[in-house]
């Protein structure tokens, strides 16, 4: 309860404080036609549009989870790293990446579809920041939050790695590495699952220390192991039963 208040009133700041001064250069402007040309808006079959905002580490299985429940409830994923590159196209910064997705889900909804955004909502602003503006255009929002065992989490990085399946984001990101794209995209990946770990992880100093999964930092529609993957699409099943 007191954690839903909390972000209440952060959500009123961040709409009189931030919102209302928040303006894309032209180069944003420029990266988000772009993003926007390039998504498939699905038309929802439920009557209530809703955003879901995913909360998830890096290979926690977060994309896997969006991509399975936009497909059972004609939602349209909207994906974060994909505005980032169309940012790093325009030479410019990642700062406004999450105005141009929150623009970008706000403009699914009025095209009649269901929004998903697939990004690591596990940071109090973030999550503030699309409660408000889902409020004030009277659109449901909703979180669901992925995790898995670390060491999975790691294989994933390096399976996806050696089977050459890396992502232009990571692949284009900048590092010392110099190994070839794919072992360059893996190293980024771990770079910034090292760098996030804390926000999703706490460590316990028992029989040598260990990495003990938070709880979700705030109310969510469900919160899905996704180690095994039989498993994990029943809940994704769930989750989209609740939302039709």
């Amino acid at each position: 309860m007191l954690n839903q208040l909390q972000e209440f009133f952060l959500a009123c700041i961040i709409g009189l404080m931030v919102h209302k001064r928040e303006t894309l250069t032209k180069k944003e402007l420029a990266a988000q036609e772009a993003f926007m040309t390039k998504l498939a808006i699905k038309q929802r079959m439920n009557a209530k549009p809703v955003i879901v905002g995913m909360i998830g580490l890096v290979g926690s299985g977060k994309s896997s989870v969006a991509q399975e429940l936009a497909r059972q409830i004609d939602g349209t994923v909207i994906e974060g790293d994909a505005i980032r590159i169309e940012l790093r196209k325009q030479g410019e910064q990642y700062e406004r990446a999450r105005a141009i997705a929150e623009n970008a889900a706000l403009d699914v909804v009025r095209q009649g579809g269901n929004a998903i955004l697939d990004s690591d909502f596990i940071d109090a602003k973030k999550r503030a920041s699309i409660r408000e503006k889902a409020r004030k255009a009277g659109v449901r929002i909703t979180f669901v939050c992925t995790y898995c065992d670390l060491d999975v989490q790691m294989g994933r990085i390096l399976t996806a790695s050696y089977r050459g399946h890396v992502e232009d984001f990571f692949g284009g990101a900048s590092t010392k590495w110099s190994g070839s794209a794919q072992s360059k995209g893996a190293v980024v990946k771990l770079r910034e699952m090292m760098r996030r770990l804390p926000q999703h992880y706490r460590w316990e100093n028992k029989v040598g220390g260990r990495w003990v999964i938070k709880n979700p930092p705030c109310k969510v529609l469900a919160d899905i192991d996704t180690t095994n993957p039989a498993e994990w699409k029943n809940e994704v099943t769930k989750c989209a039963k609740q939302l039709q």
